[in-house]
């Protein structure tokens, strides 16, 4: 708060020298030591300066940037396990359950490395098909993976 009250302060007393000060030869040189004397208040006040930012400091910001790739992740999986249950369903495919890994490294690192079909137990065959087409359908670096529900 200081900092500002100085630099509003050195701008209001320079605008009013500017004002005092009549029309002359020496108008460039003055204006010249007002700039002068302006930046040098606001380097001076600028390096006295405290800025204290108490998220950051008090964890928040990583709280914060917990909850936002908590949130990224969900929407990924459920857009994610949305469309590989319509293109397995498409193609006579209904797995029980579907999961998404998504691993988030950064902010423009985000990537779906596994993906878990669930089928009843004994459909092996449904499993397989299933595996074999989202093979064919995503990158080779998502690892597929087919498990069994056993019935209770």
């Amino acid at each position: 708060m200081q900092f500002l009250s100085t630099v509003c302060v050195a701008a209001i007393s320079a605008a009013l020298f500017r004002i005092l000060v009549p029309e002359n030869k020496f108008k460039k040189q003055i204006s010249l030591l007002i700039a002068g004397i302006l930046l040098l208040t606001g380097i001076s006040s600028a390096a006295g300066a405290e800025f204290h930012i108490p998220e950051i400091e008090e964890g928040g910001y990583v709280t914060f940037s917990g909850e936002i790739n908590k949130s990224l992740e969900k929407k990924i999986c459920k857009d994610m396990s949305d469309k590989i249950y319509e293109l397995l369903n498409s193609n006579g495919i209904f797995p029980e359950e579907i999961h998404i890994v998504v691993n988030i490294s950064g902010l423009y690192s985000i990537s779906i490395t596994q993906v878990r079909l669930v089928f009843k137990a004994g459909e092996t065959v449904e499993a397989e098909a299933a595996a074999e087409l989202l093979s064919r359908e995503l990158t080779d670096d998502i690892e597929i993976i087919t498990a069994f529900k056993e019935e209770v």
